[in-house]
C-alpha cells in the first residue's frame, strides 16, 4: 500500500527524527538548567570540590558552555525536520548560522574546561573531551565547506556527524545514571567509559543511519 505524501501518517514520520533528538537534547537542557541554578544558588554544581571551586571563581565558561549548548539542542532537531526546510529555507540557513556559532561555543568552552579546570577522570577522559570537540567542530568545518560547494548530502551527512557530537552528553548520562544507580560506582574507569561510550553509540546511528539511506 503506497503511502501518499502528505498524508497524515507521512507527516507524523516527518517529525519523528526531531521529535527523537529533542527527547535526547532534553537531558542535557534539564542538567544545564540544573547547574545554572546551583551556580546562582551557591550549591556545588561540579562532581568534586576543587572543580565546584573552580566554577564558583571562574563561572563563564560554565555558563557559556550551558547557554550555547542550550540553543543548540533545542534548535537542530528541528532542521531535521524536511517540512520545514521546504516551506521555510531562510529559517532553515540562518538557524544553521546560529547552531554553528553555538557548537563553537559549547566546543571552545569545553575544550578551555577540560584543561584549565582540575582533572577528573584521568587521562582517557580527558582524551575523550578532545576527541568529542575534534569530531563536534571537524564536522561542522566540513559541513559547510561542502554547503559552499552546494554538496547537500554530504552538507547533511556531516551535520548530522556534529549533531551526535553535540547529543553526546545527553547519551552519557543515560548511560551514568543507571549505573551508578544500579552499582554505587563512580570511578575514573566508568567517568572515560561512559565519555567515549556516548559519543560511539551516537556516531555509530548517525552511520547505520546514513548506510541505511544509501541502500533503500
Amino acid at each position: 500500500m503506497t503511502t501518499i505524501v502528505g498524508s497524515p501518517s507521512a507527516t507524523s514520520r516527518q517529525w519523528l527524527t526531531p521529535f527523537l533528538l529533542l527527547m535526547l537534547g532534553s537531558v542535557s537542557v534539564i542538567f544545564g538548567a540544573l547547574q545554572l541554578y546551583s551556580l546562582g544558588q551557591g550549591l556545588p554544581p561540579a562532581p568534586t570540590p576543587d572543580q565546584a571551586l573552580h566554577y564558583f571563581a571562574m563561572p563563564w565558561p560554565v555558563v557559556t558552555h550551558i547557554v550555547c549548548g542550550t540553543i543548540f539542542n533545542l534548535i537542530a532537531p528541528f532542521q531535521f525536520a524536511g517540512i520545514i526546510r521546504r516551506r521555510y529555507p531562510l529559517w532553515h540557513r540562518w538557524a544553521g548560522r546560529v547552531l554553528i556559532l553555538c557548537a563553537f561555543g559549547a566546543g571552545a568552552s569545553s575544550l578551555w574546561m577540560n584543561h584549565f579546570y582540575p582533572a577528573f577522570g584521568g587521562t582517557m577522559k580527558y582524551l575523550g573531551i578532545l576527541a568529542h570537540n575534534i569530531v563536534l567542530l571537524g564536522s561542522l568545518i566540513l559541513s559547510v565547506k561542502a554547503i559552499l560547494r552546494r554538496d547537500i548530502a554530504r552538507h547533511r551527512a556531516w551535520m548530522m556527524r556534529a549533531v551526535a557530537a553535540m547529543l553526546s552528553p545527553a547519551t552519557q548520562r543515560l548511560l551514568i545514571i543507571p549505573w551508578v544507580g544500579i552499582t554505587g560506582i563512580l570511578n575514573d574507569t566508568i567517568i572515560a567509559a561512559v565519555i567515549w561510550g556516548g559519543l560511539a553509540v551516537n556516531l555509530v546511528v548517525v552511520e547505520w543511519f546514513l548506510r541505511h539511506k544509501q541502500n533503500a
